[in-house]
């Protein structure tokens, strides 16, 4: 619901850039605030909350969809927009762990 709304309010290609970036954040607090030890003790609403959350938000199969769409018209546009998407979530995920991370 997320990601239609997101959609809706953004249009196609920047709803689905912004849900990619908050779920990559969302995942990067979530593994930078895990307990150690091992992955079996994590709480369960971790699990939850990663891949029920931002599993769900985070959208692969719509991404590949809108880069090939971008591609039959401008394959370096369609490029440039799965790097910066790529990249901004890789940041977005990063960020969480060097600041709060073990």
């Amino acid at each position: 619901m997320l990601r239609y709304l997101a959609g809706v309010r953004w249009g196609s290609l920047r709803g689905t850039f912004v849900v990619n970036v908050v779920g990559c954040a969302l995942l990067g607090v979530l593994v930078a605030l895990a307990p150690q030890g091992s992955a079996t003790s994590f709480p369960w609403w971790y699990a939850l909350l990663a891949t029920g959350v931002a599993g769900a938000l985070t959208t692969w199969s719509t991404l590949a969809m809108q880069v090939y769409d971008l591609a039959t018209r401008d394959r370096a546009v369609a490029s440039g927009y799965l790097l910066v998407t790529i990249g901004t979530g890789g940041l977005a995920a990063l960020v969480p762990l060097l600041v709060w991370g073990h």
